[in-house]
């Protein structure tokens, strides 16, 4: 797959990078956490544009139970082995413009791309939400320009969804200046129900 980096990872995984355990994170509720992926993901330069997230049929679900503040800014595009159909059956009151399913993380960074470089489309950036397989693809195919890591200090006693391959070789470890999306959060360690963690931002050295 010959493409520049052009999408961007959020992502929360502790110290031996599990990110689940029964389709739930490990660690339970984070709410500054859960604040950092939102407003990362849903900050737009241009309000009329959405950001693309490329996720997992299993990420995807409860995500679109988030209310229509954030899921207006969203263009999904769902690997699933299920159809359109399907998948619409299932949840009725999903905006077909913007839900599009694909069988294969491949086909979806091609939808990603196609759409971020075609005006029309109103794609203004390129997430990645997840889960295991489409990560770790995303990093072995250097698609990634930055990797926006909350990193918990501990690790969980149960997890069933681990990241093995997290491969950061290629990427610089950056304090972002002023006035970026949250740009004050990075480094901070932060303590929230018994949890320790830290906001680490990291860009691809050769984009």
């Amino acid at each position: 797959m010959d493409m520049k980096p052009f999408m961007n990872i959020v992502i929360a995984m502790d110290e031996k990078n599990a990110i689940g355990y029964e389709n739930n994170t490990p660690w339970g509720s984070l709410p500054t956490d859960h604040n950092w992926y939102l407003t990362h993901s849903t900050t737009l330069k241009d309000p009329l544009k959405r950001v693309a997230v490329i996720t997992g049929r299993v990420t995807f679900e409860p995500i679109i139970k988030l209310g229509e503040e954030y899921l207006s800014k969203w263009h999904f595009i769902v690997i699933s082995k299920q159809t359109q159909e399907e998948l619409h059956r299932k949840f009725e009151d999903l905006d077909r413009n913007n839900v599009d399913i694909v069988n294969s993380f491949e086909q979806a960074t091609h939808r990603a791309k196609f759409l971020l470089d075609t005006p029309s489309a109103m794609i203004e950036s390129v997430f990645l939400f997840g889960g295991v397989n489409p990560y770790e693809q995303a990093l072995e195919l250097k698609l990634v320009k930055r990797v926006y890591l909350t990193r918990i200090f501990a690790e969980v006693p149960n997890c069933d969804a681990r990241v093995s391959k997290f491969d950061l070789s290629d990427f610089q470890r950056v304090k972002r200046p002023p006035g970026e999306v949250l740009a004050e959060l990075d480094d901070q360690i932060i303590e929230e129900n018994g949890w320790k963690y830290q906001f680490q931002v990291y860009d691809r050295q050769d984009s």
